[in-house]
């Protein structure tokens, strides 16, 4: 494999994690603007769209994992979104852990 080929498959390997970190973040913010704006609705129908909300953070979260979004982070290229580099180091974690 050339070198500039390799590199493309870098640059745009690299490109997918960070599209798929993006929508992590944005979901995790999405939640939190939805809990925060949340006090004055309906409690039941509140607890249910967060929780829907939060299974779009968890397939964000599957996403980044499965996909090269992964390597991003441990390569400590997101240093300036502490939260999400949290959350995928924990659910990584907690997909490592012996049974």
């Amino acid at each position: 494999m050339s070198h500039h080929r390799l590199f493309a498959q870098l640059a745009f390997e690299r490109a997918l994690g960070l599209a798929a970190l993006n929508a992590l973040a944005q979901a995790v913010a999405e939640g939190d603007q939805f809990r925060a704006g949340g006090r004055d609705r309906d409690p039941p129908h509140f607890w249910v769209l967060a929780g829907e909300l939060e299974e779009v953070v968890q397939d964000r979260i599957r996403d980044v994992l499965d996909g090269p979004g992964l390597a991003v982070v441990e390569r400590g290229e997101l240093f300036h979104q502490p939260r999400i580099v949290e959350l995928v180091i924990a659910a990584r974690d907690a997909r490592n852990a012996p049974s």
